[in-house]
C-alpha cells in the first residue's frame, strides 16, 4: 500500500511539473525554424520576424530564429553606425543564431566589435583559426533541445574548398553527437549558383546525407518550397528581407518524421502576410532613421534617366552605371584604368532628384577609392576571372574605364580574352605597370588579394565612390544613351 501511495504521489508530481520520461515535452515535436539571409541592412523585415516568432510562441510552438549571414552591411542604416545598429535590432528581434557571411569577413567591417554586441551565437565552423583566436565568440555549432530531440545547428561560411567544408561539418557532427545531438541542420552561407559546384550548399547535401535540412544564403535565391537535393531540403529566402523563410522539422526522440519549407512574402505584402509587426523593433528602426534623416535626405544631383544597377545586370554585363562609375573614379584619382567589381553596384538609381541615402544604398558601401599598380599581365588575368561565367552572374565581373576588352566565350575558361587595348588603341603590354583605381572593399577581385592585404601596397585618400560619382555628375558629365562597348564578346 505504501509503495502504491508513493507511486501515485510521484505521478502527481510529474503531472504538476510537466516532467516526462520522454524528455520534458510531448512527442513528436514540431520545431519551426524562422530564417533570413542576405538582408544586407534592409531592416524593414525585422519587426515581422519578431512578430511572427512571438505569435508562434504564444501558441506554445517551438521556435528557432536563424540568420544565414550577410546582415551587417549594405545600407546607410548599417554603415553609418559601423553595424552597431544592426546588432542591436537583431538582438531585439530575438535571433537564436547567426552564421557569418562573406561580408562579415570583409576587412572594412569591425566584426570583432560587432561580435561583442551580439546576444546570439555566431557560427562558422570552417573559418580560419586566426578568426577564432581574435573572435572567441565564433563557434562551430550550437545545440537546441526540444524534448528528446536535440538539434545541432552547424555553421559553414564562404572561403574554404568544398572538401574542407565537408570535413569540418563531419567533425562538428561528431563533436555535437558527444553532447547528445541527434538531429543535424547546416546553416550555410554558400548558395547554389557558384560556378564551382563543390562550394555550393548542394555539395554539402551530397556529401553529408545525414543532414536533416540546410538553411542557406549567399546567392540571393528564393526557394518557394525549399530545394530538395539528395533527399535534403534546402531553404533560402532570396534577399533584402523580401521574404521570411519557414522550415518545420517534426521529430520524435531524435527520429525525423518530416521536413517542410515555405516562404512568407513580406516586402510589398505586409498586410497579406497576416503578421503583426513588433512595435518595439519598429520603434528602434524609426528612431535610427530619424537620427540619420538630415544627412541622408540631402539631394546631391538630378538624373534625367534611371541608372540600372540590379544584381542580374551589374554582375553579368557592361552597363551605363558601371561605365560612369569607373569614369568618375579615374577622374577623381588620375588613374589610367578604373576597375570595379559588379558587386559594388546593388540597386537602380531612379531618374529625378537623387539623395545621399539613395546613392549610398545603390553603391552598397560608400567606402574610399584606392589606387594600386597592376601589370598588364595581371590585369589580363583578372579579366579572365571576370569573364569565366559569362553570360551568367559572376561576383568577379569587372566594369572598366580606360580599356577595351574583347573575348570569345567558345574558348576555354582562362583563355577567353582575345584583345585588351588602351583608350588610345595601343595594346595592353604584359610587362608594363598601370596605375589603377578601385573601391577599397572591392580589391578581392585581385588574384593576389591576401598578399595585397598583408603589404597594404595601395593608396587611399581620394574620397569615396559616392563622392566621385556625385562630383562627376554635378561637374557636367552627360548620361550616355548606351554602353561604351568596353567589354565585348566577339562571338
Amino acid at each position: 500500500m505504501k509503495l502504491r501511495k508513493l507511486f501515485l504521489s510521484f505521478a502527481i508530481l510529474l503531472a504538476l511539473t510537466g516532467t516526462s520520461f520522454a524528455g520534458g515535452s510531448k512527442e513528436p515535436q514540431t520545431i519551426t525554424i524562422i530564417h533570413t539571409n542576405d538582408v544586407h541592412g534592409r531592416v524593414e523585415v525585422y519587426p515581422y520576424v519578431k512578430g511572427y516568432a512571438d505569435a508562434l510562441r504564444k501558441e506554445k510552438k517551438n521556435v528557432v530564429v536563424v540568420s544565414a549571414g550577410d546582415e551587417f552591411d549594405g545600407t546607410p542604416f548599417a554603415s553609418l553606425s559601423g553595424g552597431r545598429d544592426i546588432a542591436e535590432v537583431m538582438n531585439l528581434t530575438g535571433y537564436d543564431l547567426f552564421v557569418m557571411g562573406n561580408h562579415e569577413q570583409f576587412p572594412q567591417m569591425d566584426f570583432q566589435m560587432l561580435a561583442t554586441l551580439a546576444k546570439f551565437p555566431i557560427l562558422a565552423a570552417n573559418i580560419g583559426a586566426n578568426w577564432k583566436t581574435q573572435i572567441p565568440q565564433i563557434k562551430n555549432y550550437t545545440i537546441k533541445k526540444f524534448g528528446a530531440t536535440k538539434i545541432a545547428f552547424i555553421g559553414i561560411t564562404t572561403g574554404t574548398s568544398g572538401d574542407e567544408s565537408v570535413a569540418v561539418v563531419e567533425k562538428a557532427r561528431k563533436d555535437a553527437t558527444k553532447e547528445g545531438a541527434n538531429v543535424f541542420i547546416a546553416v550555410t552561407h554558400l548558395g547554389v549558383q557558384d560556378p564551382d559546384l563543390t562550394i555550393r550548399s548542394t555539395y554539402i547535401a551530397e556529401k553529408c546525407p545525414w543532414l536533416t535540412a540546410i538553411i542557406d544564403g549567399h546567392c540571393h535565391t528564393a526557394h518557394s518550397n525549399g530545394l530538395l537535393h539528395n533527399g535534403i531540403l534546402i531553404g533560402e529566402t532570396g534577399e533584402y528581407g523580401n521574404n521570411i523563410g519557414v522550415v518545420e522539422v517534426t521529430a520524435k526522440k531524435g527520429e525525423v518524421l518530416g521536413v517542410t519549407a515555405r516562404l512568407i512574402p513580406i516586402a510589398g505584402h505586409q498586410a497579406e502576410s497576416g503578421i503583426i509587426a513588433d512595435a518595439a523593433v519598429q520603434t528602434f528602426i524609426d528612431t535610427v532613421n530619424t537620427r540619420n534623416a538630415a544627412y541622408l535626405d540631402e539631394v546631391l544631383f538630378t538624373l534625367p534617366t534611371t541608372l540600372i544597377g540590379t544584381r542580374d545586370y551589374s554582375r553579368r554585363v557592361e552597363s551605363v552605371f558601371g561605365d560612369m562609375l569607373t569614369d568618375a573614379m579615374r577622374l577623381k584619382t588620375g588613374a589610367q584604368i578604373g576597375l570595379l567589381v559588379g558587386t559594388a553596384i546593388r540597386a537602380n538609381i531612379d531618374a529625378g532628384e537623387v539623395t545621399r541615402g539613395e546613392l549610398k544604398t545603390a553603391l552598397y558601401e560608400d567606402l574610399p577609392l584606392c589606387t594600386l599598380y597592376l601589370s598588364g599581365a595581371e590585369i589580363r588575368g583578372e579579366f579572365e576571372t571576370a569573364l569565366k561565367a559569362y553570360p551568367n552572374e559572376n561576383n568577379y565581373f569587372l566594369h572598366v574605364s580606360g580599356l577595351f576588352v574583347e573575348f570569345d566565350t567558345t574558348l576555354p575558361v582562362g583563355e577567353r580574352v582575345t584583345s585588351i587595348k588602351l583608350e588610345n588603341g595601343a595594346p595592353l603590354e604584359p610587362d608594363t605597370s598601370y596605375l589603377c583605381v578601385s573601391k577599397s572593399d572591392s580589391l578581392y577581385f585581385v588574384s593576389f588579394y591576401d598578399e595585397l592585404m598583408r603589404t597594404q601596397d595601395f593608396n587611399i585618400g581620394f574620397g569615396t565612390i559616392a563622392e566621385s560619382l556625385a562630383d562627376y555628375i554635378t561637374g557636367g558629365a552627360q548620361i550616355p544613351a548606351g554602353v561604351a562597348g568596353r567589354i565585348k564578346p566577339i562571338n
